[in-house]
């Protein structure tokens, strides 16, 4: 009987550690019961037995499953309503620069090429307004007669004929045409005028006539030079040489075994016309005329004058160089 009764109370305990290990939500009572001892073990029958009822676990947890979700779907919802009601976003219009550069503008002249280049820069800013900006540059490619005038300097030389104005009392000449040479520096002051210094010597040939001669003729001309050029933009150019300083003649005279040889200092000047082409910028030739007149009177060189002053025309080629 007693082993009985402590089976029974270990069934019990069994039964209660099962009950207090789930959640109880009820009870079940089960009738009286009879112990009967087999080969097996014990068996208990109709014996009256009270056992609580276990809720289910996966119930419950998809119960709070469906709360979580109903619970995040309306924080969500509320979410979205907060943001219509603050309206749509505004787009935003970002600051933009655009450069454009143009160069289709070239202006050719005498003076070269020049060509304009435009840089224009375009800005939007966020409230739409645009606001343009351009700079002009320009780039100069001169003329070679722009480049030559850019120089500071001329230096030429020059050699040509020169032919005697002067006659003696019996009207016949003293000379006959004879060779000048001449050498020219000057400054340049601007493309039209250039100013120096002039050296031009004249030796007109010999003459003869019946029991005169006239030999060993010889005019030295220093003077301060000037030229005028009318064109300086042209490769061909036209100009005008001038010039004022001292004049030395020197003259032979033989007549019937009378000898005479003078010479004699007076002023000078000269005038002319000249044409000249840019070979380059640096190099240029030409031609030119010079009228020189002296104040020297032939009654100082000879005794057979007509006390007339002393003029020679004369042609030169002309070349020369600028640096």
């Amino acid at each position: 009987m007693i082993k009985h009764s402590i089976i029974a109370v270990l069934v019990l305990l069994l039964v209660a550690s099962l009950v207090f290990a789930a959640e109880p939500v009820g009870t079940v009572t089960y009738g009286a019961g009879t112990i009967t001892p087999t080969a097996d073990g014990v068996v208990v029958t109709n014996e009256a037995v009270t056992v609580p009822m276990m809720a289910p676990a996966k119930p419950a947890a998809k119960k709070a499953t469906a709360h979580n979700t109903m619970t995040s779907a309306q924080a969500t919802q509320a979410a979205n309503k907060a943001a219509l009601k603050k309206g749509e976003p505004k787009l935003q219009v970002n600051k933009t620069t655009t450069t454009t550069d143009v160069y289709d503008v070239s202006v050719k002249n005498k003076k070269g090429t020049t060509t304009y280049g435009v840089a224009q820069e375009s800005v939007t800013n966020a409230q739409g307004h645009t606001q343009t900006e351009g700079v002009v540059y320009s780039s100069y490619a001169p003329s070679k007669a722009a480049r030559a005038n850019e120089k500071g300097m001329e230096l030429s030389i020059a050699g040509g004929l020169t032919m005697p104005y002067n006659k003696d009392n019996r009207d016949d000449l003293y000379g006959k045409n004879g060779m000048i040479a001449d050498v020219n520096l000057l400054k340049v002051t601007c493309p039209y005028l250039a100013l120096g210094l002039d050296y031009m010597m004249l030796h007109p040939g010999s003459k003869t006539h019946d029991d005169r001669h006239y030999h060993g003729n010889y005019v030295h001309n220093i003077s301060v030079a000037g030229k005028f050029t009318l064109n300086p933009w042209d490769s061909f150019q036209v100009y005008i040489p001038m010039g004022v300083g001292m004049m030395n003649a020197r003259m032979k005279t033989d007549a019937a075994g009378d000898y005479h040889n003078e010479n004699k200092w007076g002023a000078s000047m000269y005038a002319g016309l000249g044409m000249q082409y840019d070979i380059t910028a640096s190099l240029f030739a030409g031609v030119e005329y010079r009228y020189a007149y002296g104040w020297v009177s032939d009654k100082d060189l000879t005794p057979y004058h007509q006390d007339k002053n002393l003029q020679f025309h004369n042609v030169m080629l002309r070349l020369g160089m600028r640096f």
